[in-house]
């Protein structure tokens, strides 16, 4: 038979007519005959399941397994609350319900009221009035509070005919108010308070209720 290289057929000492086979140069010795252009068997590929590390490569890395040869694919744990993870979208407000109160001044588009026949305060002093009754209806320890205190103050102190509804504008949509009250308006979270909002009309704080 045609050995590999290197190896050579020698006769067991102990058992007379048993053969094996010596590799000459490193000494390694085997009972199967190393035979020319003989395949070998290449060994099982690792179980599924058998892990060491978050990451395995599979296949490569020249240890002779069964895909030797091939490129390395990198297996990666995946954490599931990533995986689950799925952005909220927020759809488009088309409508919103507000509270309002009003402070008008000598430069308003109509500086009358029923409050008052001739309104005579200035931009600022409408400014001043309206930032103090920002800070009574935020200084309130709830939504229920700061609505309730929001309309006490509008039926009392709003030069809107909204007052004697507490401020309430009812439900609106786009294009219906004045431009920088409706942009306000529509920044708004619900319940969320707006700051000092300047329109022709005066000075507005805006509660959005939905």
């Amino acid at each position: 038979a045609d050995l590999e290289e290197g190896w050579e057929q020698r006769e067991s000492r102990k058992e007379k007519g048993v053969f094996y086979y010596v590799h000459t140069k490193s000494g390694k010795t085997q009972l199967e005959p190393p035979l020319k252009n003989k395949k070998r068997k290449a060994p099982w590929p690792m179980l599924p399941g058998v892990t060491t590390s978050p990451k395995k490569a599979v296949g490569g890395g020249g240890d002779g397994g069964l895909f030797d040869g091939l490129p390395e694919a990198v297996v990666e744990t995946v954490d599931a609350k990533k995986s689950e993870a799925v952005p909220e979208v927020k759809k488009p407000v088309t409508h919103v319900r507000c509270l309002h109160l009003l402070k008008k001044h000598t430069g308003s588009r109509r500086p009358s009221s029923w409050r008052e026949k001739v309104i005579t305060r200035t931009l600022e002093e409408a400014k001043f009035q309206v930032k103090e009754m920002r800070k009574n209806i935020a200084a309130k320890a709830t939504p229920k509070e700061r609505q309730a205190e929001f309309e006490k103050l509008a039926r009392n102190e709003s030069d809107c005919s909204s007052a004697r509804e507490g401020g309430s504008l009812g439900k609106f949509g786009r294009g219906q108010m004045q431009p920088t009250f409706e942009a306000a308006a529509f920044q708004l979270d619900v319940n969320e308070i707006s700051n000092l909002v300047i329109s022709d009309s005066g000075v507005h704080i805006i509660l959005r209720l939905e």
